[in-house]
């Protein structure tokens, strides 16, 4: 797996949630980042209930598609297989 912008910026807001959850923010910061960890975890499991086949045709193993699904969601399933 490639990271690319999309990615790397994904990642950066997942780093600030968890930044968020462990307090290590401002109050007025972590609480909407806190909203915004919740959002993306039910949109990114919603997906994942939705297109397994694709997720689970992918040649990394159901954990880590999981995971990545969850951190990235299309833009992990739909990187080259």
């Amino acid at each position: 797996m490639k990271f690319d912008l999309p990615k790397i910026l994904l990642s950066i807001v997942w780093l600030l949630i968890f930044a968020g959850l462990l307090d290590l923010l401002p109050e007025k910061y972590a609480h909407p980042l806190q909203f915004l960890g919740g959002l993306l975890t039910v949109a990114h499991l919603i997906e994942y209930v939705i297109f397994y086949k694709k997720i689970a045709a992918r040649p990394e193993s159901p954990i880590i598609a999981f995971v990545m699904n969850i951190f990235f969601g299309l833009f992990y399933w739909k990187s080259e297989s």
